[in-house]
């Protein structure tokens, strides 16, 4: 979602822009799919018995990763875990008033933006309940509190509700200084981290505490910025027979939830399959290929723009067509998507990239006058 890539310098990974793109597809197809009133109550119920056979196979094996979003949302939360991190565990190492200025301006200009987007296609298609429609459209149809929205740290309404994951993405950017000073202490002791780490999502997960859960999501991929050089050697020293199996794994962990849903362990067992799927992409030469391709990679550079846009559009024709078939939903919806994010990004969210770069470099030579100025006091 909203990584910062101006900070990433020499050390980023191309790859991982095309697995943020792929990520976010996944997220525009998971809301298509939900417009259908039966895959919206098969996800909401969990039932796998009083289901349509093509419902249970669509949402209860692992066809379902073609439109896990949430599951996709925990690999963004692990990709902004480790790239917001490596520059900062670099040699040359930026100041955090530059970081906080510039990270502030690139995520809420376009956040911005995007209510006012879908402030102007919710006034031309209104968001009436019907009866026949799914039960995840229905809960668009309230009153929307634009302020709290774009505020974001508080949470977000359903105007335009992936805005859910930017408030634990920007508690993670305003506490990243303490992530990154506790995992360069504890980066040899890497092993009991990440089990602490993946135990705190289990135990927040049973107590319905989202903060632990989706905190610690942004901590794993922390660890594995601070362990990127170990992370790359094993990947080398690696096996194809032993990759295929890892990567075969991940598939089935970030399954987890449909397959096992009785499990209350289900979460975690995602974030092991997500963190999987991020160590693939930085060491599996066929993963890194594949993130490499031109159609991931322009998806990447825009995985934030189609992160903002796509739901206001996928809501709009679903209340104003009332068009329960996903298929037809998705082959309305995603065409209008990817063009309303190439629009937005070259006119929001590009700009608001320079913008954030500008006022990051004004703030870090701002310090840095200071800090002089205070070294030449007698």
């Amino acid at each position: 979602m909203g990584d910062d890539k101006g900070n990433i310098g020499s050390s980023r990974y191309r790859s991982l822009d095309g697995l943020r793109g792929l990520a976010a597809a996944v997220v525009v197809i998971h809301h298509c799919l939900l417009v259908s009133p039966d895959l919206s109550l098969a996800v909401a119920s969990i039932d796998t018995q009083k289901v349509e056979p093509w419902v249970w196979w669509s949402t209860f094996t692992p066809l379902h990763l073609l439109w896990a979003g949430t599951e996709a949302v925990y690999v963004f939360f692990i990709l902004s875990g480790f790239v917001l991190t490596l520059p900062f565990v670099g040699a040359a190492r930026p100041g955090w008033r530059a970081y906080y200025a510039k990270r502030f301006v690139r995520i809420y200009l376009p956040v911005w933006a995007s209510l006012v987007v879908a402030l102007l296609l919710a006034w031309i298609a209104p968001r009436l309940g019907s009866p026949d429609l799914s039960a995840w459209l229905l809960i668009h149809d309230e009153s929307p509190n634009v302020f709290a929205d774009g505020i974001l740290v508080g949470g977000a309404g359903s105007l335009n509700s992936p805005l859910w994951s930017l408030q634990w993405e920007m508690l993670f950017s305003i506490t990243l200084p303490l992530y990154v000073m506790l995992a360069l202490r504890i980066r040899n002791a890497w092993l009991p981290c990440f089990l602490t780490l993946f135990s705190l999502i289990a135990v927040g997960t049973v107590l319905y505490v989202p903060a632990i859960v989706y905190m610690s999501m942004f901590g794993i991929g922390v660890l594995l910025a601070v362990r990127r050089d170990a992370l790359e050697h094993f990947g080398g020293n690696l096996g194809r027979v032993r990759w295929i199996g890892l990567v075969a794994s991940s598939m089935l962990l970030l399954s987890s939830r449909w397959l096992f849903p009785q499990l209350p362990t289900v979460i975690c067992m995602a974030c092991i399959g997500g963190a999987l799927v991020v160590i693939a992409f930085l060491a599996w030469p066929p993963a890194v290929s594949a993130g490499n391709n031109r159609i991931l990679q322009w998806l990447g550079t825009r995985s934030f723009s189609l992160y903002l846009v796509h739901e206001p559009i996928v809501v709009s024709i679903g209340f104003a067509s009332h068009i329960t078939n996903p298929f037809l939903i998705a082959a309305l919806a995603i065409p209008l998507s990817l063009v309303a994010t190439e629009i937005f990004y070259r006119f929001v969210e590009r700009p608001s990239l320079l913008l954030a770069g500008r006022v990051g470099r004004l703030v870090g030579k701002m310090g840095s006058r200071k800090q002089d100025l205070m070294m030449a006091q007698p």
